[in-house]
C-alpha cells in the first residue's frame, strides 16, 4: 500500500509527457498519468468465465483498501460517475484527460481526490470481458 500511495504522490509532481509514452508501470500522455498497480490474466480461455467474479472480487477489495489508505492521508474524496461521463462523451461532449480515459476502462461511481491543479481516481479497469482486470490509478487534469 505504502509504494502505492509513494506512486500517486510522484505521478502528483511529474510533467506530463508531449506525446503518450509507455512506463513500466503503465503510460503518460498529455494530461494524464496512468499506473496499472495490478493485472490479473487474461481470461481468454474456457476456464476464465469461471475465474472472473472471484477476481473482481479480490481487485475490489484491493481497491476499497487503497481508497480508505488514501482518504486516511488525504480526506474523503468526492464521488465521479464514470457513466455519466461515457453518456456525456457520446453526446459529443469533450471530457478532461482523467475521467476521459477512465469513463473508458471502468463504470459507475469512483473516488476522486483533489490535489492542486490535479486529481487522482483508483478504479478497476476491465476494458473487456476478455482481457486482463487492472487496478488502475490515475493521475491528471480534470
Amino acid at each position: 500500500m505504502n509504494d502505492w500511495i509513494a506512486t500517486a504522490e510522484r505521478l502528483l509532481t511529474e510533467p506530463y509527457p508531449a506525446a503518450t509514452e509507455r512506463r513500466a508501470d503503465g503510460f503518460a500522455e498529455p494530461g494524464l498519468h496512468v499506473a496499472e498497480l495490478m493485472v490479473s490474466r487474461d481470461f481468454w480461455d474456457e476456464d476464465g468465465h469461471d475465474a472472473m467474479e472471484p477476481t473482481m472480487r479480490e481487485y475490489e477489495a484491493v481497491r476499497d483498501r487503497l481508497v480508505a489508505a488514501l482518504t486516511e492521508r488525504w480526506g474523503a474524496p468526492a464521488q465521479v460517475d464514470l457513466s455519466e461521463v461515457l453518456d456525456a462523451t457520446m453526446r459529443g461532449e469533450q471530457p478532461p484527460p482523467l475521467t476521459g480515459y477512465l469513463c473508458n476502462v471502468a463504470g459507475g461511481p469512483a473516488p476522486l481526490w483533489h490535489r492542486g491543479d490535479r486529481h487522482v481516481c483508483v478504479v478497476v479497469a476491465w476494458e473487456d470481458k476478455e482481457l486482463p482486470m487492472v487496478l488502475t490509478l490515475a493521475v491528471g487534469q480534470n
